[in-house]
Parts: structure tokens; sequence; C-alpha cells
């Protein structure tokens, strides 16, 4: 999953830039950014931030149900 910031809702309090263990967060303009292409996924800044304003969301993907692996096969 991929980490995202709510602009709106961050207070700059660095929490989640402190327990990151790659480093890859900061701040900017008093607001948490993060370097989603060197993220490891670990949840740690989800789980940290006291309000919520760390989200994670699946990325958009087209998943067809045509697989041949869906299709009942005869016995």
């Amino acid at each position: 999953m991929v980490p995202t910031i709510d602009a709106f809702k961050c207070d700059g309090c660095k929490i989640c830039v402190l327990q990151c263990p790659p480093q890859i967060m900061g701040i900017v303009k008093n607001v948490a950014v993060i370097i989603t292409d060197l993220c490891e996924e670990c949840g740690i800044c989800n789980d940290v931030c006291p309000i919520g304003a760390v989200r994670f969301h699946l990325p958009e993907r087209e998943y067809t149900a045509d697989h041949p692996a869906y299709h009942a096969h005869p016995r």
C-alpha cells in the first residue's frame, strides 16, 4: 500500500518523521512529506500519527475476472 499525507490534517509534529525507519520523510512548510518511491511501506508512520494524517490506500489497478484460474474445470 502507498502512504499519503493529508496536508490539511497534518500539524507538523514530526513524530512520523522521527519514527520512519528508512528516513525518507521530512517537513516542508510545516507539513510532513514522504518520498513514496523509496518507501518500504512498513506502516509505522500511520501507526504513530496521533491525528490520523497518514493514510494508506491501494494503488489503482485493473483486475479482470477473466483469468483461466477463475473458470471451473470439468472433472
